[in-house]
């Protein structure tokens, strides 16, 4: 997510939702080596529009806030320059 979030900085933002708390996202950023600024973590509920099913859970996001692929078969360099 790193090279994607410093390929597409002016088009897109990556958001990590974490359910949980600024803490364990910062954890979970640090465990999975992403070192990027433009990845923006946040704690709370996500809403009920990104489709939550499962976490990790992985939503592409159209600049117009349609959901254009949710969780199943989501390969973010692929669908992220799709919608861009």
């Amino acid at each position: 997510m790193d090279a994607l979030a410093a390929e597409h900085k002016e088009k897109a933002t990556f958001i990590c939702v974490n359910t949980r708390s600024i803490a364990d996202a910062k954890t979970y950023k640090e465990s999975k080596g992403l070192q990027s600024a433009e990845l923006v973590h946040a704690a709370g509920r996500p809403p009920a529009e990104y489709g939550l099913r499962y976490i990790p859970h992985k939503v592409v996001i159209d600049k117009t806030g349609t959901v254009v692929k949710n969780f199943d078969g989501v390969n973010l360099a692929r669908d992220v320059a799709a919608v861009l």
